[in-house]
């Protein structure tokens, strides 16, 4: 019996090795498509990427009757699935099958699986599963390049050499590759490589095919050499090639930076005055030429100098215009810097001209003047000098010639234009109706008593004026705009809708959706504030987080110039499109969002916690249609019924909304540091969330930009009697600060 015992327990294990040899045999089959099959697996790789999703999905399917196991023929139906609208939760499950099915050895799955992530912006994801895929296959040219395109992306310059080295190792004949290379080094501060790498390409491939492109290449270079801080060698780099740049505005404005930085100020304002010759009206040639010419701290016009410098600086000035005696720029930089009669003369040969041709612009022109008292009181009385001589004798004071009717009016209305930048509403108020009764047919005059009206804190009045403007010239898109804002300011949302969409609706199309897709922010932001003022605080968060989502738009555009750059040589460009992605959110309409929607979430958790539900607060401003209308919009396309929100994935965050918040509140205290809101909005914050410390952090710093402020040492306040029951720790850190923050 125990013999017999031993060959059946044998015979089992002979028996279960054979099965199990077959069972991993059997799998591996599955993972490896005969010729048939295989073709068509192809056909559906070239069927995804002419976005013919639906045939790549029956081609899919047709595979996987045959072989239900095949990892990589689940992950491209996953892919297709993708492509289609409301599947993407069922594409995931394909794509995660497809990698359980190939035990994660097969590239395709995780290269798939990296796509589908970097589709949904999940770019750390996206890079992980790129990586993996190139332990598998480590020389796939096409995972790469995706790889090095998120890696910019991200500025993961570190790992982008990487990748870039190994690119140009696998091609190396490709100048893109050659370019790519110096670009990753040149992001990652490795100068000298970078410039290596340049240097190589030359000796190593075919010269450019166009004169443009060595050019480009050159001045390219120059700027690594720059930013090296060899500004010697950058020179001299200059003189060696510069009959082969062809753009010789940046040929000239990369020596004069050259000379500046080698302290040669000489040499710097003499390549600025050459630079003035083609472009006579370009401010910031005219600054960096005086700052060039003994005043190296005058950073604008505005900049307080004693008198002897403002003589000093106004000669300068004077005979810069003797050179350029038709630049308009120059005209106006004077006024900014002279005083006393120098001023008085050069004002009034300013703004006659302004005044008799009817030009709107000078009211904008004159802005700037507003921050010195002793000018405002001069203008002042020579306006009404000249109001006077005008309505008496149709003459400037000590002039023969008689003026125009029109001329008085543009009198009357920078009058009116004076009084509203001193704050003096009531006379401004008055003066613009002195020039509308003069002549009432002027839309700008509308348009100035709109703004007035505004700030005595009228809006319906305001938008009344503005209207008027709007229909004496209805095919002006820049009064339809105003028009829009002001009726917004009035709450009437509807309306502004049907104004907008005179200039937006092509066709049957929603006005809305248009303003949405032109990324039309100030009106979403103006939309948002109306809701917020009427109490849906839902329906505002949505509009001023369309916003956010622009600028997201704006980041996901780089990577249409990735690639483009490196194949047009447009590598000073790019290098720059770089660095305004970085401070991008600086911007004045996100930063105007950001601090509404961190104002936004604020007000959702005192709700919350009072126990009231946001969404019973939206409001319902348009009226259902009638029936028949109903039926017709049901046949019409789903899309037309498709809200901008929801097309754009717009979503307030109402059961979280304080983490939510943070983001926006940090975006604030990074790009506006110096405006008191950003720091109270984040330590406001930071108190909801329970975190003290980070609290007691946001008000040092808002000390350090404004040392005294009331609504700080309110926050402080509240912070200290919220700390009674924090760990002994932190109160001790609390403790310390106390007496700075209360006192």
């Amino acid at each position: 019996v125990s013999t017999q015992s031993t060959w059946g327990v044998k015979l089992i294990r002979k028996h279960c090795f054979l099965l199990f040899t077959m069972a991993t045999t059997q799998q591996q089959d599955d993972q490896h498509l005969p010729p048939k099959e295989s073709a068509v697996f192809k056909q559906v790789i070239k069927m995804y990427e002419n976005k013919q999703y639906k045939n790549a999905l029956k081609s899919c399917n047709q595979i996987l009757k045959k072989f239900p196991n095949h990892g990589e023929t689940l992950a491209m139906k996953g892919m297709a699935l993708s492509g289609i609208d409301g599947k993407k939760e069922e594409a995931y499950d394909f794509v995660k099958q497809g990698l359980m099915k190939s035990k994660c050895k097969s590239h395709v799955c995780w290269h798939v699986y990296g796509l589908l992530n970097r589709a949904d912006k999940n770019y750390e994801q996206a890079i992980k599963c790129y990586r993996n895929a190139l332990n598998i296959d480590t020389d796939n040219l096409q995972i790469l390049r995706d790889l090095a395109l998120l890696q910019i992306q991200k500025m993961d310059t570190a790992g982008l050499v990487q990748t870039r080295h190994k690119l140009l190792e696998l091609k190396p004949s490709l100048k893109a590759n050659w370019l790519g290379f110096a670009l990753a080094h040149h992001l990652n501060q490795s100068y000298d490589t970078a410039l290596k790498v340049l240097d190589n390409m030359d000796s190593s491939l075919d010269p450019p095919e166009t004169v443009y492109e060595t050019s480009e290449l050159l001045l390219y270079k120059n700027m690594i050499i720059l930013e090296s801080g060899d500004f010697k060698g950058a020179l001299e780099q200059l003189e060696k090639n510069k009959d082969n740049i062809l753009d010789k505005t940046s040929l000239l404005e990369a020596k004069a930076k050259c000379y500046e930085k080698i302290e040669n100020h000489p040499e710097a304002a003499e390549i600025y005055l050459e630079l003035l010759k083609s472009q006579t009206e370009n401010r910031n040639y005219i600054l960096k030429y005086a700052q060039n010419s003994g005043y190296p701290n005058l950073t604008d016009w505005n900049v307080d100098l004693d008198n002897a410098s403002r003589d000093n600086l106004t000669k300068i000035l004077l005979e810069l215009e003797e050179k350029f005696p038709r630049s308009s720029a120059l005209k106006r930089v004077i006024l900014d810097v002279a005083h006393g009669d120098i001023f008085e003369k050069r004002l009034v040969d300013f703004v006659k001209p302004f005044l008799r041709k009817t030009i709107p612009s000078l009211f904008s022109a004159l802005k700037s003047l507003y921050l010195k008292p002793a000018k405002v009181e001069y203008m002042s009385r020579i306006w009404h000098e000249w109001e006077v001589s005008l309505k008496s004798s149709s003459k400037f004071p000590g002039e023969e010639t008689e003026e125009y009717p029109s001329t008085y009016l543009w009198l009357l209305m920078l009058l009116s234009a004076h009084y509203y930048r001193i704050e003096q509403y009531d006379k401004a108020l008055n003066y613009i109706k002195a020039a509308i009764e003069h002549t009432p047919t002027v839309e700008m005059l509308y348009i100035l008593q709109g703004r007035i009206f505004k700030h005595l804190g009228q809006p319906e009045e305001a938008w009344q004026s503005v209207e008027k403007a709007r229909l004496l010239d209805t095919a002006d898109r820049y009064l339809n705009t105003k028009s829009t804002k002001y009726l917004l300011r009035c709450n009437r949302i509807v309306d502004a809708d049907k104004t907008i969409s005179l200039f937006t609706s092509p066709g049957d199309s929603p006005s809305y959706n248009n303003v949405v897709d032109m990324q039309c922010m100030w009106y979403e932001i103006e939309e948002g504030d109306a809701y917020w003022r009427l109490g849906d605080v839902h329906t505002a968060m949505k509009k001023w987080l369309l916003v956010d989502k622009h600028f997201q738009d704006m980041e996901e555009d780089q990577f249409d110039f990735h690639t483009y750059i490196l194949r047009k040589f447009t590598m000073r460009a790019y290098i720059d499109l770089l660095r305004f992605e970085r401070r991008a959110h600086g911007h004045k309409f996100y930063q105007s969002a950001a601090e509404r929607v961190v104002k936004g979430y604020l007000e959702i958790h005192k709700l919350k916690e009072e126990g009231v539900d946001v969404q019973s607060k939206v409001l319902k401003l348009k009226e259902d249609p009638p029936k028949d209308e109903r039926k017709k919009k049901r046949d019409d396309d789903e899309d037309d019924d498709e809200t901008p929100e929801k097309k754009h994935n717009v979503v307030v965050n109402v059961e979280d909304p304080l983490s939510s918040a943070v983001h926006f509140a940090n975006a604030l205290t990074q790009y506006s540091p110096n405006k008191l809101s950003s720091w109270v909005l984040s330590a406001e914050l930071y108190l909801k969330k329970k975190k003290p410390l980070l609290v007691l952090q946001k008000l040092l710093k808002a000390k350090t930009y404004v040392p005294q402020s009331e609504e700080l040492k309110k926050l402080a306040q509240e912070l200290y009697s919220s700390t009674s029951d924090v760990n002994p720790h932190v109160k001790a850190v609390l403790d310390e600060h106390r007496k700075e923050l209360l006192n």
